[in-house]
C-alpha cells in the first residue's frame, strides 16, 4: 500500500511536470510569433532599387528596397570605407525587424524611413572621425 503511495504521487509530479512544460512552450511560441513581424506584409511582387539617398526617398516604406553602392576607386583602396557605407546604408534606410541581406556592393532590405530625419550634426561627427583616421594613415604612410 506504501508503494501505490509513491507511486501515485511520482505519477501526479510528471503530470504536473509535462503540463507546465507544454504550457510554457506555449506561451514562448505565442511571444516569439508576437515580436516578428508578418513576412507576409510585405509586398515581394515589387522592389525600389536606388543608388542615391534622394532615390531612396521616393521608395514607399515597408517595401522591397534595393540599394545599389557606387565603388569608387577610394572603396578599392581602402575597403573599410565601403563597408562602413554598407553599414550606413543598413543603419539608415532598413527596418531591422526583418532580414536584411548585403554585399560589399549593395543591401536588400525592407525600407523605413524612420531614421531618416536623424540630426546632421551626429552624421558630421562620423564623417569628421573618419577623416581623421584616414588622415593619420595618410601622414603615417
Amino acid at each position: 500500500m506504501k508503494y501505490v503511495g509513491y507511486l501515485t504521487t511520482f505519477v501526479a509530479a510528471v503530470v504536473a511536470a509535462v503540463g507546465l512544460s507544454v504550457f510554457s512552450m506555449g506561451v514562448m511560441a505565442e511571444q516569439q510569433e508576437q515580436q516578428q513581424p508578418a513576412k507576409e506584409s510585405v509586398d515581394q511582387s515589387s522592389i525600389c532599387v536606388a543608388v542615391s539617398d534622394e532615390q531612396a526617398l521616393e521608395c514607399p516604406e515597408g517595401g522591397l528596397f534595393l540599394a545599389r553602392l557606387v565603388v569608387s576607386e577610394n572603396d578599392l583602396q581602402n575597403p573599410l570605407l565601403l563597408e562602413n557605407r554598407v553599414l550606413n546604408t543598413m543603419a539608415l534606410f532598413c527596418d531591422t525587424n526583418f532580414e536584411i541581406q548585403h554585399t560589399n556592393t549593395g543591401v536588400l532590405c525592407v525600407l523605413t524611413h524612420e531614421r531618416v530625419g536623424m540630426p546632421a550634426e551626429d552624421v558630421n561627427a562620423i564623417e569628421a572621425v573618419e577623416e581623421e583616421s584616414v588622415a593619420e594613415e595618410s601622414v603615417e604612410d
